[in-house]
């Protein structure tokens, strides 16, 4: 029975799928992005101009248009969801104003959980900065570092989306995995400007450690052989992510409520292996709506913006960047896990990444 319904495969991009969304043999990136096209109205032209795009070698459709009129050779039909459905309450709280409630709450929790590791440690090497207590990446206490930002991050995940608290743990530990990648970018790269002003030197890889980007050598990464070849592997992937992400957050400028809008964003796109429910479905549609409803009012009424086309188009660049660096993110240490070695030891950190 398992060794059928893991064979299964999409009817529209064909990529494995073990769940029926629609009614169908539909993968929850489909029917995800089946729901949003339907629900916006939305019309895309062919690329290729004649309505007969394939499917790609990674199973994504070619064009948009291509994908669409496949979904509706299917008969499928999109009614949108009700808010009855949903069992737990709602927050009379405007999303945007929960997530920086929370955000902010998840930054200090982290700082003082790491403030206090460092004193029972007796971290050395503090960098200098006018009124932050910011230390180097201790490479002995990383793995603890990184169990308490998943805690955390989990945490932060559950008061944002409470509505995913109706659906089963493993399909919150699915989305989640999916999520934790991209809110880390987010966290390293916002706050790597908010403190340094730039990220040319030093990239912030928790709430008080950071990389001297100057220092990074053999000398930091003991008894591996080929120490050399890692400390370039790694220069390598954070070019390539500087040139993804970087030159996005620079566009963008981003406000500190189109922060908080960004890291819902992230949760509107799901990676084609998150095979999610139609309930998870309807509950990040239902979010994404309004997310988009509560930015036009910020536009229109705090930033008085009669044209608003432009921020909200770059915020959304971002956010596709931000998905786009996750997959490079996981290619980059599926490559360090077998060649080099590293990360053997952290099974919590593998689970969350291979």
């Amino acid at each position: 029975m398992d060794s059928q319904r893991q064979s299964r495969a999409c009817l529209v991009c064909c990529a494995p799928t073990i769940t029926l969304n629609l009614g169908l043999d539909i993968c929850g990136a489909c029917s995800s992005f089946f729901r949003r096209v339907r629900a916006s109205g939305k019309q895309f032209p062919c690329r290729r101009g004649d309505g007969q795009c394939g499917a790609a070698s990674d199973g994504k459709f070619l064009c948009r248009r291509c994908r669409l009129d496949r979904c509706l050779a299917l008969g499928l039909e999109f009614v949108a969801p009700s808010r009855n459905g949903i069992k737990t309450p709602e927050s009379t709280t405007p999303m945007l104003d929960r997530i920086g409630q929370e955000w902010k709450s998840f930054i200090e929790r982290r700082r003082v959980q790491e403030l206090a590791l460092a004193k029972a440690s007796g971290w050395k090497n503090r960098i200098e900065h006018p009124t932050e207590e910011i230390y180097g990446v201790q490479m002995d206490c990383c793995h603890i570092v990184f169990n308490m930002l998943v805690a955390e991050t989990f945490t932060l995940f559950k008061n944002i989306f409470p509505a995913f608290r109706d659906i089963s743990f493993k399909e919150q530990e699915c989305i989640f995995k999916d999520y934790i990648g991209k809110i880390t970018t987010i966290d390293s790269y916002y706050r790597s400007r908010q403190l340094f002003g730039d990220t040319s030197r030093y990239m912030m890889q928790s709430a008080v450690t950071c990389v001297d980007q100057d220092l990074l050598s053999t000398a930091t990464i003991q008894g591996n052989e080929q120490a050399d070849l890692l400390i370039s592997s790694a220069r390598i992937f954070i070019r390539d992510q500087n040139e993804i992400v970087l030159a996005m957050f620079n566009r963008a400028k981003i406000t500190e409520k189109e922060l908080y809008a960004l890291i819902a964003l992230l949760m509107s796109e799901l990676d084609s292996a998150c095979d999610a429910s139609e309930a998870a479905l309807a509950i990040i549609d239902r979010h994404r709506a309004d997310l988009l409803c509560e930015l036009q009012h910020y536009y229109h009424k705090e930033l008085r913006l009669a044209d608003f086309s432009t921020r909200l188009g770059n915020l959304m660049s971002l956010n596709h960047a931000i998905q786009e660096n996750k997959s490079q993110l996981k290619v980059h240490f599926r490559f360090q896990v077998t060649f080099f070695d590293v990360y053997t030891a952290n099974e919590a950190l593998q689970k969350l990444l291979l």
